[in-house]
């Protein structure tokens, strides 16, 4: 019994990447794959970034008075920057512009006992106001997992960016 092997695929594959090398594209490959995977990481940092618009009636100093509320700015503010790449790596940073992002995402310490108007018990649809009890707020670690997200797809975008660079390029 003998097993035959048809090689010419192969050495047609091999032709085809020693070409693509040769043909100085690889900077334009290594930043696609980089494109990728940092449009990867806004859009998974962008679906964890807590959001909601909301208004808050309360009181103070004996008048009804309405404090809004707008999450959805910490979102939209995720942004790539430039792409940094040479033969053999290529970074890119990625950041969010939004003041008060890295509260969001790592947390932050209170004051405990201080008042705030709009927190508290509703009152005929208005807030009385309460006090700050704990002294620390948990983050949402967007950036976390997003480069935990990342990681996980890593290959997968690797591997499907070259499978369409190969086929732009005439390959397989």
């Amino acid at each position: 019994m003998s097993v035959k092997f048809d090689l010419k695929d192969f050495t047609d594959f091999k032709d085809s990447l020693i070409k693509l090398s040769q043909s100085g594209d690889i900077q334009a490959f290594n930043k696609k794959v980089v494109e990728n995977m940092a449009s990867m990481y806004v859009r998974e940092a962008k679906l964890n970034t807590p959001v909601g618009k909301r208004s808050v009636k309360f009181m103070q100093h004996g008048k009804i008075q309405t404090k809004y509320f707008n999450s959805e700015h910490t979102r939209q503010s995720w942004s790539i920057g430039k792409y940094q790449l040479n033969n053999t790596s290529g970074k890119v940073e990625v950041f969010n512009t939004s003041s008060y992002a890295s509260f969001l995402n790592d947390g932050h310490r209170q004051e405990v006992g201080r008042f705030l108007p709009w927190i508290g018990q509703s009152k005929g649809g208005v807030m009385q106001g309460g006090r700050l009890k704990k002294p620390w707020v948990d983050g949402a670690y967007m950036h976390e997992k997003a480069e935990k997200a990342l990681s996980k797809n890593a290959k997968r975008i690797m591997e499907i960016t070259l499978k369409k660079w190969i086929e732009k390029h005439g390959g397989f």
